[in-house]
């Protein structure tokens, strides 16, 4: 019924794939934006907190137990920052690896050669084969739509790539995400 409203507003004609999961609202479902280090903008392993440099976006969609579990704005940015609505204004230093509203958009710099498991080292969340952030069961990953065979640790961050993570049931993948200007 939403994604047909949608189509309707929009006048777009959605995919019957194309439905909304439920949020969870839960409190394992809304997770910190980074650790106290991060925070401070001390290095987070191979990552120094710095500015500038042109970025490219990454999208990633994460579920668990079918439920989406946002990611939050403020990933890899150290304080102090502004908000603007749910969008974090830095006024300091970032990561290479950020993200600056709740949308799964995570900017990579140019030039930065990095995966997945390294936005979580950034993130201060755990991921691996059995665990996503604090779930524990089987995860299974896809990059742009298609069933990504290893470790999701080890995805690289690519130009506009769509990836999605699913942990405790199966959610059909999204293969393509539509960038906002500049990413």
């Amino acid at each position: 019924m939403i994604g047909a409203l949608l189509g309707l507003v929009l006048g777009l004609s959605l995919p019957p794939s194309v439905k909304p999961w439920p949020i969870g609202a839960e409190p394992g479902y809304r997770l910190p934006t980074a650790p106290a280090a991060v925070l401070a903008g001390r290095r987070a392993g191979r990552f120094r907190c710095g500015s500038g440099a042109r970025r490219f976006g990454v999208h990633v969609e994460l579920f668990a137990r079918r439920r989406v579990v946002i990611v939050p704005a403020g990933i890899g940015v150290a304080r102090p920052w502004r908000t603007s609505f749910s969008r974090v204004r830095p006024e300091w230093c970032t990561y290479p690896l950020r993200t600056l509203d709740p949308t799964g958009v995570i900017e990579v710099r140019a030039g930065v050669r990095a995966t997945l498991g390294d936005f979580f080292a950034i993130w201060g969340q755990p991921l691996g084969p059995r665990r996503l952030a604090g779930f524990r069961a089987p995860v299974v990953a896809f990059v742009g739509g298609r069933l990504w065979p290893g470790d999701p640790r080890r995805i690289p961050l690519t130009p506009h790539a769509q990836i999605v993570l699913a942990a405790g049931g199966y959610v059909p993948p999204h293969p393509r995400y539509l960038f906002p200007p500049g990413l």
